[in-house]
């Protein structure tokens, strides 16, 4: 009994596989016959049989030939989709029937899809270009190059959303320090990959050879986040600025124009407090940059933080002693208060002891204001400084002074 089931089961697989070999010359026939649509249902009936089985490959073959055969080339990815699952089916087979024939198509769709964007490219319709470099790449997302050809492409078309759409792509893809690259055998370029797996499927496919590792420039990365931050800038999305140069800060912690971007955008947005912060952070990496430590006096100034202000001013004053708008805004600061405290002054007419007080308080604050505007005069004479430092020297009798300048 065990020999009969034995020999009828066999006889029903051999059936089964003669059955889905008829099916597919049927589709295959359709398809020579231009019956693109009847092959395809024809394609759709057998494949949950013919797939894991030795016609695999065959099936993918007649799906790829099927929409090459519409010669629409909005079809052309499709039909490489599947002309490419050909050669990975096909990967190691001894003798593969169907992947010299796939890579015929593909030669054809690759070829019309060069041409095009040449085409493009020569028009100086970067655009079109990059819009064609989109579509390829879509075929083969495993290439690095295509995709860094897409951003360069809309970057010269001035494509703001897609230079922004491409580089957010870019950023989650090329993070390997190195690019697997391998020479392409048709075209005879050399195609990178994004990961070495990638590259290696492709070298057993037999569509490439050389294979070396190329290291990558680390500021590759910088530029990605140059340019997506340049493109929400330019889109007016601050946040999205903010975020993003959030994570290029952590990835690059010593890259100071992260930091500038940074504190400029934040700036924009009108959070003073958070400005104050960034430049903070801006100035370990830049001490040396008076207009920073005058832009830190000037938000602190405006938020009434006076000792604060005084000590930016004074680290401006450190970086570049002959800075005079720094000793300018210092002695503006010092003299403030000058009204409230003339104020307090007339209210005090008849408080003997508490007008003396406030009268030695006022003559301590000219006194104090004086040096930061002799300063400014010496580097930078202008009537509007001559003018208050006469003042100041009548005001704390100092009448020798006020008159030389006269």
């Amino acid at each position: 009994m065990k020999r009969v089931l034995t020999i009828a089961l066999g006889l029903a697989v051999s059936f089964s596989a003669l059955a889905q070999k008829k099916e597919l010359k049927k589709a295959e026939k359709l398809i020579n016959s231009a019956k693109y649509n009847d092959a395809y249902k024809a394609l759709k009936a057998v494949e949950d049989q013919a797939k894991g089985t030795e016609f695999e490959s065959y099936l993918y073959f007649l799906y790829g030939k099927n929409a090459f055969g519409k010669q629409n080339k909005k079809n052309f990815p499709n039909a490489a989709k599947f002309f490419n699952k050909v050669l990975d089916v096909e990967l190691g087979v001894e003798k593969a029937k169907y992947s010299d024939k796939s890579l015929s198509y593909l030669k054809i769709i690759n070829d019309h899809y060069f041409t095009t964007i040449a085409s493009a490219l020569a028009k100086n319709n970067f655009n079109s270009a990059g819009s064609t470099y989109e579509a390829y790449s879509k075929i083969y997302p495993e290439r690095r190059d295509l995709m860094v050809l897409t951003l360069y492409s809309y970057q010269n078309a001035k494509n703001r959303d897609k230079v922004a759409e491409i580089t957010e792509k870019l950023l989650k893809l090329d993070k390997d320090k190195f690019s697997y690259n391998a020479t392409n055998k048709y075209t005879k370029r050399e195609d990178e990959f994004f990961k070495k797996s990638e590259r290696d499927k492709a070298v057993k496919q037999n569509t490439h050879n050389n294979p070396k590792d190329v290291k990558i420039d680390p500021k590759t990365r910088i530029d990605y986040y140059n340019v997506l931050v340049s493109a929400y800038d330019k889109k007016g999305e601050d946040q999205k600025s903010l975020a993003l140069l959030n994570q290029a800060k952590k990835e690059f912690p010593g890259e100071v124009k992260f930091v500038e971007d940074y504190s400029t955008i934040v700036f924009k947005t009108g959070d003073k407090k958070a400005y104050i912060a960034a430049l903070e952070d801006l100035s370990e990496l830049k001490p040396e940059s008076r207009d920073l430590w005058i832009n830190l006096g000037i938000v602190n100034q405006e938020l009434g933080s006076k000792e604060e202000a005084i000590k930016a001013y004074d680290k401006a004053i450190e970086v570049d002693s002959t800075y005079a708008g720094a000793y300018i805004n210092k002695g503006l600061l010092i003299m403030s208060e000058e009204q409230a405290i003339v104020d307090e002054l007339n209210k005090n007419l008849k408080n003997r002891k508490k007008h003396t007080e406030i009268s030695e308080k006022l003559n301590a604050m000219y006194l104090n204001a004086i040096p930061a505007f002799e300063k400014a005069y010496a580097l930078k004479p202008s009537d509007g400084i001559k003018g208050a430092l006469i003042n100041l020297y009548n005001a704390t009798e100092q009448k020798e002074k006020a008159d030389a300048l006269k």
